[in-house]
């Protein structure tokens, strides 16, 4: 389009403004004095974790007067395991949604909360205890463990991926493809339970049900050499040759370096005659 002589214009289409996500409505309710910050222990680096990180940190719920509500640390009553998060995807209280982003790698911070940025919001997502206070202004203790960029591989956040170095090509195994990798497996507190194997690569067809369920799904996602750690919740660890007893973990870290995997075709149906590709 011209306009006077000689004169031409591009007309760019305006930009839509993008819908903020139900978190952000919610961020933009606090109200000023509502949260607050106290950092204890100062932490590492200038990272933040953002939407997409997986976040992993210890949790103690306190009343003002110091009584101790709820806590993921042992030495406080709770079971020991940091509390496991992806921002963006998990349910959370909104003033754990505003403070957790402002924390640094092994920061140690307090957050003084009034009820109505903990679980006294109005529809807030997530269910307190029946016993919990939830009309009281609290203090939550934070320890930021660790936070880093995540793969979601099941939708309830069950099977979650963190990958330590990428691997070579674009396949990825599957079902019925012979697989060998180099595999251990430690609970959420860091007890080791499967230590990697000594000699050779551990050895499954993948789909017959030999490695549990959620560690399978991490693994169908590797490309050859990937390294990964892939963080299974216990209703995808199911028993299995690698795995035979799984009652009574809520949680495994399994670390897998995908060494080799190749393409198998059963041509009878019946495992008498199996074609295996070899490049």
């Amino acid at each position: 389009m011209a306009v006077g002589e000689g004169a031409a214009h591009e007309y760019a289409p305006e930009k839509t403004k993008k819908e903020p996500t139900d978190d952000e409505k919610r961020r933009m309710k606090i109200v000023a004095g509502s949260l607050m910050k106290a950092v204890i222990r100062p932490g590492g680096g200038d990272s933040t974790p953002s939407d997409g990180d997986q976040v992993i940190y210890h949790c103690t719920v306190r009343t003002l007067d110091g009584v101790i509500v709820e806590s993921s640390r042992s030495e406080y009553g709770g079971k020991g395991t940091p509390i496991r998060r992806v921002l963006g995807k998990s349910k959370m209280i909104v003033g754990l949604l505003e403070g957790i982003p402002t924390m640094l790698k092994g920061e140690i911070a307090m957050l003084k909360m009034k009820p109505q940025v903990h679980y006294g919001e109005d529809d807030c997502p997530v269910s307190a205890p029946s016993d919990f206070p939830k009309d009281d202004e609290l203090h939550f203790e934070i320890e930021m463990i660790d936070f880093f960029k995540a793969k979601v591989i099941s939708d309830d956040l069950g099977v979650v991926k963190k990958v330590i170095s990428e691997g070579q090509g674009w396949e990825s195994p599957r079902e019925p493809y012979e697989v060998k990798a180099w595999i251990s497996a430690k609970t959420a507190d860091g007890k080791m339970i499967v230590p990697r194997s000594q000699g050779e690569p551990f050895f499954f067809n993948f789909g017959k049900s030999q490695v549990p369920k959620g560690l399978e799904m991490g693994i169908g996602t590797m490309t050859q050499q990937e390294k990964a750690i892939i963080y299974v919740s216990s209703q995808y660890l199911t028993p299995c040759p690698f795995l035979p007893v799984v009652e009574g973990f809520e949680e495994v870290h399994f670390e897998v370096e995908l060494v080799h995997f190749i393409q198998v075709r059963d041509m009878l149906g019946d495992g008498r005659l199996i074609k295996r590709r070899i490049s």
